[in-house]
């Protein structure tokens, strides 16, 4: 390009050469070719301010790149970029989008959860309030004095539960548990045995009656009566036999023969199906058989007697269980000779050291003049009670030994 202009140039002068006098005028050729060349020279220039800029920048990051902490940034920002990059890769992409997906199907999971909860906590409401208001009524027939009160439902550790406090004297207790500090009022230290049993069978009574399906249902009481009051025996009696009518079946289990014996007289009429079975050992096992009621519960101190009675004249009975009798029934008789003077809890051991240090003025003085016979007595016996002796159901037993101890248990009471 420049070429073509010189070489119009050197035309134009050899012409001016040859005419000096003659004006030289530059054809439409010349024209063309110059006006190429300032094209290139202003391209030229665009490119030149360019790359002074390309440098300008080029020796800013040399410079940048000097320095430690800019090297970090810029690699730090590299990572970044690659991060992005590697975002839209379609493996990556796809993931991402099943994150999005799970994100949404939490919300809408969250919100059916909070819906359900809000219904939870009507439900729980109601279901609450009648079962409170169920207890009551049951501690009320128990004649208890204290209720339950305060019911509310929780949901502690994702679980729900229920809470509820005592109320005895309209003061609200807490449950209170391993953290309550000592003396502190609550469940544990306001409520005696008794109580705590008639509580548990009104939570018990009140599941039962609030049953929908009790028609199909078999109720097993085991010992219900058990540490409870006996002011409460025919509350637990009347309330046991309305079950009679409305359960497919009743099934109760007690150590108390009266109990038992006030249940299976009060029967309605309604209750024709009734069995009175007893569990009993036979060797390492047990069998349940036909109970007599009746006999059952006559006086246990009169039962004793018998047992002991028909072992002194016909040898009759198993000499372990007679061997046995021996010890209840001297407590009976001491029971009953010096009423208010020994303990439910305490045995015949128990009795015959409180005889042994009674004073003048004790009524247990009349006792003195048997305390070694009962001391005698006692000595054998025990052997055969299992708090005193781990091997008391293979003790040997020598029957001349026992006829001569239950002979001598008998005299106490002048039956020989």
């Amino acid at each position: 390009m420049y070429a073509t202009l010189r070489e119009k140039c050197l035309t134009l002068a050899r012409g001016k050469q040859d005419s000096p006098t003659e004006a030289i005028t530059p054809g439409a050729d010349f024209a063309a070719a110059l006006a190429e060349v300032e094209a290139l020279r202003t391209l030229a220039t665009a490119y030149n301010a360019a790359v002074d800029i390309a440098n300008a920048r080029a020796n800013e990051q040399k410079a940048k790149a000097r320095s430690q902490a800019d090297l970090t940034s810029l690699r730090s920002e590299l990572v970044q970029l690659e991060a992005h990059k590697k975002r839209f890769e379609p493996e990556v992409a796809g993931v991402c989008q099943a994150y999005q997906d799970a994100l949404a199907a939490k919300t809408r999971l969250e919100e059916v959860k909070n819906t359900a909860r809000e219904q939870l906590d009507w439900h729980c409401q109601d279901l609450l309030r009648i079962y409170e208001q169920s207890i009551n009524e049951y501690l009320d027939q128990f004649n208890a004095g204290f209720r339950i009160t305060n019911t509310r439902h929780l949901y502690t550790g994702g679980t729900p539960s229920s809470h509820y406090q005592i109320e005895i004297n309209n003061t609200a207790l807490d449950l209170g548990d391993a953290r309550t500090p000592a003396g502190t009022p609550c469940f544990k230290t306001s409520l005696s045995t008794g109580d705590r049993s008639a509580l548990a069978l009104a939570f018990f009574l009140a599941v039962l009656k609030h049953n929908t399906d009790i028609g199909r249902k078999i109720i097993i009481f085991d010992d219900p009566f058990t540490s409870l009051d006996r002011f409460r025996r025919t509350c637990t009696q009347q309330l046991i036999q309305r079950l009679l009518d409305s359960a497919q079946q009743v099934v109760v289990l007690s150590h108390d023969p009266l109990f038992l014996k006030l249940l299976y007289d009060e029967r309605t009429s309604a209750a024709t199906m009734v069995k009175a079975l007893q569990m009993s050992k036979a060797g390492d096992t047990t069998i349940i058989g036909e109970w007599d009621v009746q006999a059952e519960a006559q006086s246990s101190y009169m039962k004793d007697f018998s047992t002991l009675l028909g072992f002194y004249g016909e040898r009759n009975g198993d000499p372990r269980a007679v061997a046995r009798t021996i010890r209840p029934f001297l407590e009976g008789m001491l029971r009953s000779h010096f009423p208010g003077h020994f303990q439910p809890s305490e045995w015949l051991g128990d009795f015959i050291a409180k005889i042994r240090v009674a004073d003048a003025t004790s009524g247990l003085q009349h006792a003195k003049a048997d305390l070694a016979e009962l001391d005698a007595i006692n000595g054998y016996s025990k052997k055969y009670h299992h708090q005193q002796n781990a091997n008391a159901d293979t003790e040997p037993i020598n029957d001349d030994e026992l006829h001569g101890y239950v002979k001598r248990t008998l005299r106490l009471v002048g039956g020989t």
